[in-house]
């Protein structure tokens, strides 16, 4: 990586332990329920500029991320104000998932492109693995796909360092917990009980831009913003273990709204010992090349506050 550029020193993101409580989420809950969605997002001002000013961390990484992303696209620098912007961006897009949790899509407005291929899988019974990534705000996309075609995702991911969210979050919305599958690792029974609900039509998702916390040497090497960048191999594993179609999903806010963008990754993954390095560094290379994209239109929706660019500590 480019000597010039300095970014933050930073531990693995599975080590750094959730910021906020529990109590916090459920006064914005009821601030929500009580004031509407407006009063909420002024409320948490005050809130997110703390979060801005004392977590030198994330606010490190995200002008890290900023200056990459001007630097590759050239256009003009970006400025603290952009970096706060970030902050906020990510503090409303809690109180947007509130909204959809209300049922309220109607103030979300959502566009979609490429929906197709979701509704061809569903009208199919076809389930699958879906890729998402830390930019943008996929619980919104979610909840939308599960209220209006009754679609179901097994969010596979790591959850012991935001036990007080999750739970916070069950709270308010029964039934949360239950779509979570924890994701320190995949064996055998995981795998057996993911298979299952790929072949009942159910989508499996996993983040594809965080690095494995179980083995954090199951990763492979990508072009990211002119950058080497190390993406876990796990998704490419996992849809080939399940053998199923393999789509990408990024949700992000615009001014007419939330677009909802599905794209079809791969219509099957398979490799054998000789050529499965290879091949999953094609696929992992195809998803880097979109999530790219999605960093040039929305640089200030990317929530990877943790370190993405330290080999091995993304």
């Amino acid at each position: 990586m480019n000597s010039q550029s300095k970014k933050p020193e930073s531990k693995h993101w599975s080590n750094t332990e959730e910021r906020g409580s529990s109590f916090g989420i459920m006064f914005l809950y009821h601030a929500f329920k009580i004031f509407g969605a407006t009063a909420c997002k002024v409320i948490m001002l005050p809130v997110l500029l703390y979060f801005y000013l004392f977590n030198g961390v994330a606010r490190g990484n995200v002008t890290f991320f900023l200056k990459q992303q001007a630097k590759y696209f050239g256009h003009k620098p970006f400025k603290r104000r952009h970096v706060f912007k970030v902050f906020i961006n990510f503090g409303f897009g809690v109180i947007d998932r509130l909204s959809a949790w209300q049922g309220r899509f109607d103030k979300l407005k959502l566009h979609k492109s490429n929906n197709q291929i979701f509704l061809d899988m569903r009208e199919k019974q076809q389930g699958g693995v879906i890729i998402i990534s830390h930019l943008g705000n996929f619980e919104i996309s979610r909840i939308a796909s599960a209220e209006n075609k009754g679609a179901k995702f097994n969010i596979f991911m790591h959850t012991k360092n935001a036990k007080k969210i999750t739970q916070a979050l069950e709270k308010i919305n029964p039934g949360y917990g239950a779509s979570l599958i924890q994701g320190d690792g995949l064996n055998m029974k995981t795998a057996i009980l993911l298979k299952e609900k790929v072949e009942q039509g159910e989508f499996v998702v996993i983040a594809g831009d965080r690095t494995p916390v179980a083995n954090e040497a199951a990763i492979t090497s990508v072009t990211f913003l002119g950058e080497t960048v190390n993406l876990p191999i796990g998704p490419y594993v996992l849809a080939k273990v399940l053998d199923c179609p393999v789509l990408t999903l990024f949700c992000t806010h615009t001014k007419a709204g939330y677009h909802v963008q599905f794209s079809q990754l791969a219509e099957r993954i398979a490799f054998n010992k000789s050529s499965r390095d290879v091949v999953i560094q094609q696929h992992a290379q195809k998803y880097a090349n979109q999530l790219e994209l999605m960093a040039k239109s929305s640089p200030l929706q990317w929530y990877n506050f943790h370190d993405f660019w330290k080999k091995g500590k993304a």
